[in-house]
């Protein structure tokens, strides 16, 4: 079995909380069971607007939907920066950003978690 991703981990705990299905899930949500199925195993991204119905449908507020959200986040298979409004150097530091990143050891990437203030909840 493919290993889930937070996400998934975390849909798939309310779902089968609440004793539904993937199908009861993916019809209240408007989505294909296929659909709903790859977005509970990590194969496709959690699209936003979707995102909003899941908190939703699971009826979650505060903390809740907001780890969610995070989880959503994390989650993702790749993600995509639009770079059509920023000037020269901005772009050659997110594309050397994108090169490099593989490459950063633990400490590097505490460093870079530390200067956006990106910390572990």
């Amino acid at each position: 079995m493919k290993r889930l991703t937070p996400f998934g981990k975390a849909v798939r705990k309310y779902r089968v909380d609440r004793g539904e299905t993937q199908l009861e899930v993916a019809e209240a949500l408007g989505v294909s069971i296929a659909f709903w199925s790859a977005i509970e195993t990590g194969k496709k991204n959690v699209p936003a607007e979707l995102l909003a119905k899941v908190i939703s449908h699971f009826e979650l507020t505060g903390a809740e939907a907001d780890k969610l959200q995070t989880l959503s986040w994390v989650s993702q298979r790749d993600v995509k920066i639009n770079m059509q409004s920023l000037n020269d150097r901005s772009r050659e530091l997110v594309v050397g950003f994108a090169r490099k990143f593989s490459s950063l050891d633990e400490e590097k990437q505490q460093k870079l978690r530390d200067l956006l203030d990106i910390g572990e909840d």
